[in-house]
């Protein structure tokens, strides 16, 4: 087979050269890591338009993340380019190329009608969208315990606890849309007979065995299960309802005496093994019944809360446009018929709710990419079983191709990673293999560094100077020490150079450590991708101002802005603020402290110094209109005005006495008045300036950079920060 050339001249392996002609008909590429799936699926795309005469509005690929949306289309239109095809390369900009929830809000802003939504319905961001959820969850819990339950309801949440409730609920709410339902319902359990027969024939198995036993002697085992018998006969004969499931474990014996292995002793544990057995399946089924009506009062609130609002979430977007396309077939064969070529990329991380969209699309012309190995197991409900499926369906019409070359690594490292991975991940996994020649090593590509895990907390542990790392485990901590030693000898050796270097972690719980460590070696280090970037408190802090500026009912990141070096309060003060209750806690410092009346130099409070009141107004008051909904309500005309940023004027309505101030420390008062008005000033100008501009203003007004390069690692830290802006001014 004759290899394909492609940019720069570079010619395709066999392998990609095969993925790349078969165009005709659905296939499924098994790509591995780093074997050049990207570039397969530009040329691909490519080719159908050259070679095919397919227009790029014609082929609608879906990718994983925004950022590979766009990579993959500059990388198409510079394909384009070389080839000196410019219109082209110029109907790319109007290709259908984007993630799914791209793909289903422009399905969905087209025919909004057809799905029974607001044509101008807004994708909700994540704050919002849990503020819901937080409501949804309080109205369905009060109003399972204020129904017609009572108390099985109330025994309920008493035996789960509200909060691991909620977290079941909001759990199975998610994997049950992933699967595809719009509106969850739990499976119904299977039907539970009476276990009223049960009851009466462990009631004669008690008798019988009470009466087998009455001769059996005094000895301590006998007379322990004599008074267990007598105890379930009491239990059966006092009530018609079930005894717990405790009081009948209670009832149980062991057979350790001859006495109490005779044929009526067994038939008593054997009759009350069924009837605890009948009980536990007809409370687990009612059970069942008041959890699918708490998950459907969930759903309900919820729903109702976002149609309210006209927004929708990430999985309303896949489910309406699914629900769009199945409801109407017209739609659906115009979509299908739309689309000559539809490619889709991380094709293992897709759900069942995903499939029945590429399916509704699908005219034998579907091309999906993944790797099985290289799935996110369970991100965001993912199921790797529809990656697995597929194969299978596809494999007996040898559409299946395979791409196991990698470009990346040393064959030495590859063969070890074989070596890891081939055993846990079983016969499915497709070994790596080397794509580049490379020169001869002089030293080993891979080295093994044991750390033993014992004996760290025993004398000689103790006595181990580890240095001052933050605590975990100190085995943890001698780890970290000899990984950073060892990366000191390679750069000192001139092996490598620091910014060659990767430090891989299973989890994040511990990279302080390994920084740390690092750092008392003098090796800077800088944290990219996954949490560990966002999770860095300096990146939180500003992130948390952000959110708390973009809606002060976010109290997540208004509390998080109050106890950061940005307000500086003091745990004292923040329960004093947490005493005006949930929801309250900016109108209770505004009631506190913006009193003035408001200032017509709106925005200038950190030129003209932190005492010029800019603005008067509670954003989170809910008698304020901000445009989203909210009523307003004018008590008092003759109340000056008040201002939420340009344009806004709202009365402003009388407060209840605030003693916010009075019970604060005099430096928790200056601090908090500062930030109430450094606070409503960068509300009242948010608008008006980029969220790089706001995040500077802060830092600067706040001292944050000199508070950050006083921290240990204080130059890496405020790297993040500078990152932070740089990615803010990119937004």
């Amino acid at each position: 087979m004759t290899v394909l050339l492609g940019p720069g001249g570079r010619a395709f392996t066999a392998e990609q050269s095969a993925a790349i002609r078969a165009r005709d008909g659905s296939l499924l590429l098994e790509a591995n890591a780093g074997s050049g799936k990207t570039s397969v699926l530009v040329e691909r795309f490519v080719r159908s338009v050259l070679e095919d005469g397919v227009r790029p509005q014609r082929i609608l690929a879906i990718t994983f993340t925004e950022r590979a949306a766009g990579e993959l289309r500059a990388r198409v239109r510079e394909r384009f380019v070389e080839l000196g095809r410019r219109d082209e390369a110029r109907e790319t900009e109007t290709a259908w190329v984007s993630t799914i929830h791209g793909f289903c809000a422009r399905l969905l802003r087209a025919h909004a009608i057809a799905a029974g939504l607001d044509p101008a319905f807004a994708v909700l961001d994540e704050a919002t969208a849990r503020t819901l959820r937080d409501r949804a969850w309080e109205q369905a819990l009060a109003g399972l315990l204020d129904g017609e339950h009572g108390a099985p309801a109330l025994d309920l949440v008493a035996a789960y606890d509200t909060d691991r409730l909620r977290t079941m609920i909001a759990t199975i709410h998610d994997a049950l849309r992933s699967a595809g339902q719009t509106r969850p319902v739990l499976p119904r359990p299977p039907q539970v007979g009476d276990p009223s027969t049960l009851r009466a024939d462990l009631a004669r198995a008690t008798a019988a065995a009470l009466a087998d036993l009455a001769l059996a002697g005094a000895g301590k085992r006998v007379c322990e299960a004599r008074a267990k018998l007598a105890r379930c006969a009491e239990l059966l004969a006092a009530t018609p309802v079930a005894p717990s499931a405790a009081a009948l474990a209670e009832a149980r014996f062991g057979a350790a005496a001859n006495a109490l292995k005779s044929a009526p002793c067994t038939r008593y544990l054997g009759a009350l093994l069924d009837y605890a057995g009948a009980c536990r399946d007809r409370a687990a089924a009612s059970a069942v019944e008041l959890l699918d009506e708490l998950l459907g009062r969930y759903a309900d609130a919820y729903a109702g809360a976002k149609r309210e609002r006209a927004g929708l979430d990430f999985d309303d977007l896949e489910l309406f446009a699914r629900d769009v396309l199945e409801a109407e077939p017209a739609l659906r064969r115009s979509y299908a018929e739309r689309f000559d070529r539809v490619m889709v990329d991380e094709f293992q991380d897709s759900n069942p709710r995903q499939l029945a969209l590429f399916e509704a699309l699908d005219r034998d012309d579907l091309f999906v990419v993944g790797d099985e190995q290289q799935s996110i197991y369970g991100f965001r409900n993912a199921d790797v079983e529809v990656f697995r499926a597929r194969r299978t369906a596809l494999s007996a019409a040898g559409r299946v191709a395979t791409l196991a070359t990698n470009f990346r690594s040393r064959g030495q490292i590859l063969e070890t990673i074989d070596a890891a991975f081939a055993p846990r991940l079983g016969p499915d996994f497709v070994a790596l293999r080397e794509g580049r020649e490379h020169a001869q090593a002089s030293a080993p590509l891979v080295e093994l560094l044991l750390t033993d895990a014992d004996g760290w907390e025993e004398d000689v542990g103790e006595a181990a100077d580890l240095g001052d790392l933050p605590r975990t485990q100190r085995w943890r901590q001698a780890e970290a020490r000899l990984l950073a030693q060892r990366i000191r000898d390679l750069v000192d050796s001139g092996d490598a150079r620091p910014e060659e270097i990767v430090v891989l972690l299973r989890g994040l719980g511990d990279l302080p450590v390994y920084e740390r460590a690092l750092e008392d070696q003098d090796l800077l280090t800088l944290s990219v991708g996954g949490r560990g970037y966002w999770g860095r408190q300096v990146v939180r802090d500003l992130c948390a101002w952000l959110a708390a500026i973009a809606n002060p009912r976010d109290e997540a990141a208004l509390y998080g802005v109050l106890a950061s070096p940005l307000a500086g309060l003091s745990s004292d003060a923040l329960a004093q603020v947490a005493r005006a209750g949930r929801g309250n806690a900016w109108r209770a410092i505004a009631d506190a402290f913006l009193v003035d009346p408001p200032d017509p130099r709106a925005g200038a409070a950190l030129e003209g110094g932190l005492d010029d009141p800019v603005c008067d107004c509670d954003p989170s008051d809910p008698a304020r209109d901000d445009g989203r909904g909210d009523r307003v309500r004018i008590d008092d005309a003759r109340d000056p005005a008040r201002h939420d940023g340009p344009g806004d004027q709202v009365r402003r309505r009388p407060s209840p006495p605030n003693d916010l101030a009075g019970r604060l420390r005099d430096d928790d008062r200056e601090r908090l008045r500062a930030f109430a008005v450094r606070f409503r000033a960068e509300r009242a100008l948010a608008p008006r300036v980029g969220l790089d501009e706001l995040l500077r203003r802060v830092v600067d007004a706040t001292g944050y950079d000199l508070h950050v390069l006083s921290l240990s690692g204080g130059a890496r830290r405020l790297a993040n920060v500078h990152k932070l802006l740089r990615l803010a001014a990119a937004f």
